[in-house]
């Protein structure tokens, strides 16, 4: 495991991170933590769309679809 923290759209295709915060400017910040994007939860990000977004993520099981400029503003640490 790395300790670096980086953002959400950084992680690469596949990785598994844990979500270390979201940014409270982020909108739909309160619609991405009941979707499962919360500090502590671990999550894996799948692929991209063909322009760059949305980024396609595995949470608790669902896939979720993330605009990537959204993925900008949540904090993960890459596990390895």
């Amino acid at each position: 495991m790395t300790d670096a923290i980086t953002t959400l759209n950084e992680a690469s295709e596949n990785d598994r991170c844990l979500i270390c915060g979201v940014d409270d400017s982020l909108p739909v910040k309160g619609r991405l933590t009941e979707l499962g994007f919360y500090e502590g939860a671990v999550i894996e990000r799948l692929q991209v769309g063909s322009f760059g977004s949305p980024i396609a993520c595995r949470v608790s099981g669902a896939v979720i679809a993330v605009r990537s400029s959204d993925a900008g503003k949540i904090s993960v640490k890459v596990l390895r």
